[in-house]
C-alpha cells in the first residue's frame, strides 16, 4: 500500500508548584465531551508511536495567574477540538509561553527544573521535581523565560519507560521544536486543524459500521496508521483493526474512509473494496 506521512512530533507543557510561586490549580469539574475527546487524542498519540502530545497555546505576561493561564484552553477552535484541556492541572514554572501536555495511555507526567549547560545541553534537577502527575493527567504549563532555552524538563513515564522533553518554540518557524516520540497537536493553521478533524470524523464513522463495531465489541482495537490511500479520486485516511497484546499489536484488517464511504483492503487482490458491497 502507498503511504503518505501525516503530521507528527513536538514538545510538552506544564505548570507546577514551583520556584516561581504561582502554584498549582487542579480542576475537578468535567467539561462536556471531555473524556471522549481525550480518548480520541490518546489514540492518535499512540497511532503515531508517541508517548505524549504537546500543543503550544500562546504567549502570556509575567503577571498572569492560574485562572488567566487556563483561559488559553478556551480559545474557540481549541475548546471545540480538545475540551478536556479546560479540566487540566495548571503548573506554573514562570515564563511567557503556555503549553498543553497530554500523556499517552497509562502514562504520567513529571516536571523538573532545567538550566542550559555548555554546548547546548541541559542540566536537569531530578532531586527537586516541580510537579509529579497521575496517570492520564493533563497538564497546562507556563514556562520559559528565554526564547533560547527551556527552563523545564518534562518526563513521561510508563512502567519502566521514561522519555524526556524540553518544550520550546522553534525560532525558525514559530512551531514547537520537534522531539522524538512527541506528537504536536498545536493548531497553527486552519488546514492542519481540518486534517485532524477529518481523521476523528472518519474514525467515528468507521467505528459505527456493523463489521468494525462487532470486532470492537470483542475487544479489538482500531488505530489510525498516519497514512492515506488515494481511492476513487479521494485521499482516504487508513485505519488498522487488530488485537492489542501486552507486548505487541497484531494487525488484522485495514480500512479507509473518504467522503462518507468506507473501504476495506483485500490483500489477495491488492485492492480497496467497498465495505458491505460483497
Amino acid at each position: 500500500m502507498k503511504k503518505i506521512s501525516v503530521a507528527a512530533c513536538v514538545c510538552v507543557v506544564l505548570f507546577s508548584f514551583g520556584m516561581h510561586g504561582e502554584g498549582m490549580r487542579e480542576v475537578s469539574a468535567k467539561t462536556p465531551g471531555a473524556e471522549e475527546n481525550l480518548a480520541i487524542l490518546q489514540d492518535i498519540i499512540r497511532e503515531n508511536e508517541c508517548q505524549v502530545g504537546i500543543a503550544f497555546l500562546g504567549y502570556t505576561n509575567e503577571a498572569a495567574d492560574a485562572s488567566e493561564i487556563l483561559e488559553y484552553t478556551k480559545q474557540e477552535e481549541l475548546a471545540a477540538a480538545y475540551p478536556f484541556l479546560q479540566d487540566g492541572t495548571v503548573v506554573d514554572a514562570g515564563g511567557f509561553e503556555i503549553y498543553a501536555v497530554v500523556p499517552g495511555d497509562d502514562c504520567r507526567i513529571s516536571i523538573y527544573p532545567a538550566q542550559a549547560a555548555e554546548e547546548g545541553e541541559y542540566s536537569d534537577d531530578l532531586n527537586a521535581p516541580w510537579y509529579m502527575g497521575q496517570e492520564n493527567e493533563v497538564i497546562i504549563l507556563r514556562c520559559n523565560m528565554s526564547e533560547i532555552h527551556s527552563n523545564v524538563m518534562v518526563s513521561v513515564q510508563k512502567q519502566n519507560m521514561n522519555v524526556q522533553y524540553h518544550p520550546m518554540v522553534s525560532l525558525k518557524d514559530g512551531h514547537l521544536a520537534k522531539e522524538a516520540y512527541c506528537y504536536d497537536f498545536s493548531m497553527y493553521a486552519q488546514e492542519e486543524y481540518d486534517t485532524e478533524l477529518d481523521i476523528r470524523i472518519a474514525r467515528e464513522q468507521l467505528s459505527q459500521t456493523d463489521e468494525v463495531s462487532y470486532y470492537l465489541g470483542l475487544g479489538m482495537s482500531l488505530w489510525y496508521t498516519g497514512t492515506e490511500e488515494y481511492i476513487e479520486g479521494k485521499n482516504c485516511p487508513v485505519f488498522v483493526l487488530g488485537t492489542d497484546h501486552e507486548d505487541h499489536f497484531t494487525k488484522e484488517n485495514y480500512y479507509a474512509v473518504g467522503d462518507n464511504v468506507v473501504y476495506y483492503y483485500d490483500p489477495s487482490g491488492d485492492a480497496w473494496l467497498l465495505l458491505g458491497a460483497g
